[in-house]
Parts: structure tokens; C-alpha cells; sequence
């Protein structure tokens, strides 16, 4: 089975090493628990597939959801809190296997970033944008948070449209990538910028 180990930081190959299926008690599906391994770095892990056959196709799993080790992304304490707040609904959405939940609060916290900016264009895009501008984000990063945004407008609008996993899962991490560079990195470099600057950094 190839999956994302959260030690690796990579999708791998795992091992399947036992397997429980805990039955439904009529409140909801039975769940598949598998413990594997990777077979890169021999770590454990634990994931869990909800069965969604019927009477006619038998048993059918779902998309593996790792329960062990977590894969929830970090939330940036130098974030404003209420950032910090819409971010971590979004990976309390994930954990639930709510993805579309999850992408609608990541476009959340895109509004949010902007609105401590002081930036309020109108629309989300024309806030991107005006944050582009305004040196705050570069095209690279611009450019993410764009489609990150179209993503938000398909879970929030959409009504026959779902996000997956997988894509829930891309967008929580760039997201937090995000908010590590505008809160944490940005400021960093600045202040390497600045101590470079000074006489006594130059070569001689």
C-alpha cells in the first residue's frame, strides 16, 4: 500500500502487518484499521478505511485516513490568534475526513491573512492580488493562494462538487506553508537583510 508517512514526509511503500474491522452498530459504517510500516524508515502506522459498499458490491473501503502518526500541520504560533483559530478548525475539518469543510475554512484563513494586512479589495482575489502588489507575497506565492482560493470557492459553492483527500490534504499544506512565510520567515530575512547591512558584516 503506498501512502504519506508522516516521518518520511514522503509517500512510500508500506507493509501491512494486521488488520481489525470494528463493526457497525448500526450509527454509522463498520471502520478498517490496518497497522502498517514504512518501508523506508520502519516507523509504525495506523490507518483507518470506513466501508462504503452495499448489499450488491460487498465490502469497499474508502481512502485510507491515517489515524497514527498524526498528520496534522503544525499551526503557526506567531499567527494572529484568530488566524491561528480559522487554521486550526480547518485540520479539526481534516481529522474528521470533512475535506470540503476543510478546504472552505483554508480559504478562511486566506480572508483572514489579508484582513490583518489591512486589506480589504472587495473580493478575496482582488486582496491577493492588492497583497502581491504590495510586496507582501510573491508571485510563487501568489500564485498558490489563488488556486488555493478557487478550491475554497468549488467547497463553498459547489453544492454537487466534494473535495478529496488527497487535495484537502495539499491545501492544508500550503496553506500552513503561507502562514510560515508571511508570519514567521519574511520577518526573519528582514532582520537577516538588516544585520548584513551592517559595517561590520561587510568583507574586507
Amino acid at each position: 500500500m503506498i501512502l504519506e508517512c508522516a516521518h518520511c514526509r514522503s509517500h512510500v511503500q508500506a507493509t501491512i502487518h494486521g488488520r481489525y474491522e470494528k463493526l457497525s452498530d448500526g450509527s454509522g459504517p463498520s471502520h478498517l484499521f490496518s497497522m502498517l510500516s514504512c518501508d523506508r524508515c520502519k516507523n509504525p502506522i495506523l490507518i483507518r478505511q470506513a466501508n462504503v459498499g452495499n448489499m450488491a458490491e460487498g465490502d469497499k473501503w474508502d481512502t485510507p485516513f491515517q489515524v497514527f502518526p498524526s498528520l496534522d500541520a503544525r499551526v503557526n504560533p506567531n499567527a494572529p490568534r484568530e488566524i491561528q483559530s480559522a487554521f486550526e478548525e480547518a485540520c479539526s475539518c481534516y481529522r474528521a475526513q470533512a475535506y470540503t469543510a476543510s478546504a472552505m475554512m483554508c480559504r478562511k484563513t486566506l480572508e483572514g491573512i489579508c484582513d490583518v494586512h489591512g486589506i480589504k479589495a472587495g473580493t478575496l482575489a482582488k486582496s491577493l492580488k492588492a497583497m502581491r502588489d504590495k510586496g507582501l507575497i510573491d508571485d510563487r506565492l501568489f500564485e498558490w493562494s489563488d488556486s488555493l482560493r478557487l478550491a475554497g470557492n468549488e467547497a463553498a459553492h459547489g453544492v454537487g462538487l466534494s473535495i478529496g483527500q488527497a487535495d484537502a490534504r495539499d491545501i492544508l499544506e500550503f496553506i500552513n506553508a503561507i502562514l510560515d512565510y508571511i508570519f514567521s520567515f519574511r520577518d526573519r530575512f528582514e532582520e537577516f537583510k538588516k544585520r548584513r547591512a551592517k559595517p561590520n558584516n561587510k568583507p574586507t
